[in-house]
């Protein structure tokens, strides 16, 4: 059978690389399955349905928060050599792609039996981004037989605030899917309003339930790593504020730790790893604390890290806390980072939980989507 994904795998972050390879990996070992990758394509005709559309502004700005990262001289020098190794990065998550995913540099134009849309945030049309509004992530693939779904996110949009052609063209091509799989209750409402029907269906994200313990054992970590240290996992400098940033220096260094950051850099912090995504996994396991404010990043550190924080950002909040709730790990949740210890019990990892949900959800997951891929 050919199935092909359809997601956000040329998106720079170890959170896209990840559910792609995770997901990918669990279509394939689920019979035989040859799983291919398409693009997005922009769809001019469902863009014009969008000028009416409303920004998220919290969310722009979040996104784009460098613009407000005060220039101050003192970090001149270590925003120009984080530059360098972000360009690193980006490069060893280019050879992943083509290495893992077998992704090519050419969009595939084939024909599939299915389609699989998702995870990560394809729903998310209410913010701009390089494709704009397109159908295509909703079930319009011409390229594929039948499509469903799989644990897709429309991040912070809501259906109230899409104007309503827009919406008519979602219904009509989720109509078409076989299975609608969403990963938060956010989407699950999102879907099923448009629908004016309850036909969503909630799963866990393909990191949360995906198996990578070969992988990482199988992997070597090159970067030199200090002896101690904390992980800083966040967008690209979003943490900015100089009570949070104080904060965090002043716990790490009375608990003897070296801030890393991990996934985009920090312009405050000194040092950034540049690591494959099997190599990450592995330094979240040999982490003495991790602090995050993404949702992939709490998952990382859920699976993989002995002790964590959580930070709920407006932009974020109703999916971080959705998956916190779901993960029972909502004691990792702080409000303000001054509250962190290292002799608080709740910042300890309990992975048997983890654990126990990957197993069921992972049985769970294939259960459906062999129903609809093999009858």
């Amino acid at each position: 059978m050919r199935i092909a994904i359809l997601s956000m795998q040329r998106v720079n972050n170890f959170g896209s690389l990840l559910q792609a390879y995770s997901l990918k990996k669990i279509l394939e070992e689920n019979g035989q399955n040859t799983v291919t990758f398409l693009d997005i394509k922009r769809n001019e005709d469902d863009d014009r349905l969008m000028e009416e559309r409303i920004d998220f502004a919290k969310e722009q700005e979040k996104r784009n928060i460098s613009k407000k990262v005060p220039r101050l001289d003192r970090y001149f020098i270590n925003r120009f050599l984080i530059k360098k190794a972000n360009q690193r990065q980006n490069v060893v998550f280019e050879e992943f792609r083509k290495g893992f995913l077998g992704i090519k540099d050419v969009s595939t134009d084939e024909h599939f039996d299915y389609c699989v849309i998702g995870s990560d945030e394809v729903f998310n049309c209410a913010v701009r981004n390089p494709w704009g509004f397109t159908s295509q992530l909703f079930g319009n693939v011409s390229q594929a037989d039948k499509v469903l779904s799989y644990a897709a996110s429309c991040g912070s949009t809501h259906d109230d605030v899409l104007p309503d052609a827009v919406k008519s063209r979602i219904r009509k091509a989720l109509a078409r899917m076989e299975l609608v799989s969403v990963r938060d209750k956010n989407t699950m409402s999102f879907v099923n309003n448009i629908l004016q029907q309850d036909k969503a269906i909630q799963h866990f994200d393909p990191v949360v339930i995906g198996d990578f313990d070969q992988e990482i054992n199988g992997t070597q970590i090159i970067e030199e790593l200090p002896e101690r240290y904390c992980i800083v996992y966040a967008y690209y400098n979003r943490i900015n504020q100089k009570e949070e940033i104080q904060a965090i220096r002043n716990f790490c260094k009375q608990n003897g730790m070296t801030i890393v950051s991990v996934g985009a850099p920090q312009y405050w912090i000194k040092r950034h790893l540049v690591l494959s995504p099997f190599e990450m996994l592995k330094v979240f396991q040999k982490a003495e604390f991790v602090i995050t404010d993404t949702f992939h990043g709490t998952i990382f550190s859920a699976k993989y890290s002995q002790r964590f924080a959580v930070i709920a950002r407006m932009s974020n909040k109703e999916k971080l806390i959705d998956l916190l709730e779901r993960l029972d790990i909502t004691s990792h949740l702080v409000a303000n980072v001054s509250a962190l210890s290292m002799k608080e019990e709740r910042f300890a990892n309990d992975f048997s939980v983890i654990r126990k949900i990957e197993r069921e959800e992972l049985e769970r997951s294939t259960r459906d989507l062999r129903k609809v891929l093999h009858g």
